[in-house]
């Protein structure tokens, strides 16, 4: 599974890109004030792929990402 990773303060959600309601949670948590990282992470559930996120990942190599247009992949 490829999970998209959505951020707002100090939360974290993931989401399971290949769910068939994923594009309304989604919009649901844009409208909340979320935003997406530029990050795809391959995990076997959420909790593996959020594990993955917090260890793989820095604020500074996500501000860079977004800042280049670039997506990670964990």
């Amino acid at each position: 599974m490829e999970f998209c990773v959505l951020s707002k303060d100090n939360i974290l959600i993931l989401e399971d890109i290949s769910c068939s309601d994923t594009a309304e949670i989604i919009t649901s948590l844009f409208k909340q004030g979320f935003i997406l990282a530029p990050v795809l992470i391959e995990a076997n559930n959420a909790e593996d792929a959020r594990r993955s996120f917090i260890n793989r990942f820095t604020w500074e190599e996500l501000a860079n990402a977004l800042k280049n247009n670039k997506l990670l992949r964990g």
